[in-house]
């Protein structure tokens, strides 16, 4: 009978712990909302949700100041590589190009004080290619927090179990120091990311598709990765929710979507948000995009 209670005692423990860390990552989760939308959204303008919304263009206002990082005139007037139009000289040049743009952010990075006093004696790419070998070899769990609970408290921990603290205070600031140019170089990593066998790699740091869909996932449908997202600015977390849907899409398109995440339901509450959200660039083209991602899952359900 005493090992019984033991054991119940055991479980209540475990069950108390779960709930305990589920309602701390909703407290974060609800405070960076409110945080962040009084202070973000409280004087956007809502605009029409349209089908036929124009590609926007960057402002000129915007236009990145010298020796800032910017994604290449060549990538963004190139032709997508996955066309059957490109040809074997188009393609080498594509890959080639952003290949050069990646290794151009890291010696723009290199000449900054902030990094200068995080690395010491060691380059930012160096420190980059660690972090994303690092991440790719242990990736999250991105479901089944509903079956296995222990999921839930792996997760919450998930990214300061496999960073340590200078990857961490790497990563923050970055993104802290460079909020003008964001988007755009968001934009060159995803293309850089989602290259897949189109491109060498010669060096081996670029993660596969499946590694892509264990951290989108994470980010996505998981307690530990959204609430890490709202954690961060509107503007981040508007971002890495974006192109973590790009690339469970592109995952399910390959038949490579092996959890059955399903993003529709995500898809228009995020155009809503990035519609009413004034301070992207890009916001009509990433509604555009939305608008496609929903109209394809209509026609598959």
């Amino acid at each position: 009978m005493k090992k019984r209670n033991r054991g119940l005692s055991r479980t209540a423990l475990i069950i108390i712990v779960i709930v305990g860390a589920a309602i701390l990552a909703g407290y974060f989760l609800g405070r960076e909302i409110l945080r962040e939308e009084s202070r973000k959204m409280v004087a956007a303008k809502p605009q029409e949700h349209t089908e036929n919304r124009p590609t926007s263009q960057i402002p000129e206002k915007l236009t990145p100041e010298k020796g800032k990082p910017f994604v290449s005139e060549e990538i963004k007037k190139s032709i997508p590589p996955q066309s059957e139009e490109r040809g074997p000289k188009s393609q080498e040049d594509y890959c080639a190009q952003i290949q050069k743009d990646i290794t151009e952010f890291f010696d723009y990075l290199d000449t900054k004080p902030y990094i200068k006093h995080l690395e010491n004696d060691q380059d930012s790419y160096s420190h980059f290619k660690r972090l994303i070998k690092g991440l790719s070899s242990r990736p999250p769990v991105p479901a089944g927090e509903g079956v296995d609970s222990a999921l839930i408290a792996r997760n919450v921990f998930h990214l300061y179990r496999v960073l340590d603290k200078g990857d961490i205070r790497f990563i923050k600031a970055i993104l802290r120091n460079e909020q003008d140019t964001l988007e755009m170089n968001m934009d060159l990593f995803y293309k850089w990311l989602m290259l897949g066998n189109r491109c060498p790699d010669s060096e081996g740091i670029r993660p596969p598709l499946e590694v892509l869909y264990d951290y989108a996932g994470f980010f996505l449908n998981t307690i530990g990765g959204r609430a890490y997202l709202f954690r961060r600015p509107l503007k981040l977390r508007l971002l890495c929710t974006y192109y973590s849907l790009l690339i469970i899409h592109e995952a399910d398109k390959k038949g490579k979507n092996s959890y059955g995440i399903d993003i529709f339901p995500m898809i228009d509450p995020l155009a809503k948000e990035i519609t009413v959200y004034s301070d992207l660039q890009f916001r009509e083209e990433y509604v555009k995009n939305l608008d496609q991602l929903e109209r394809y899952y209509i026609q598959k359900r």
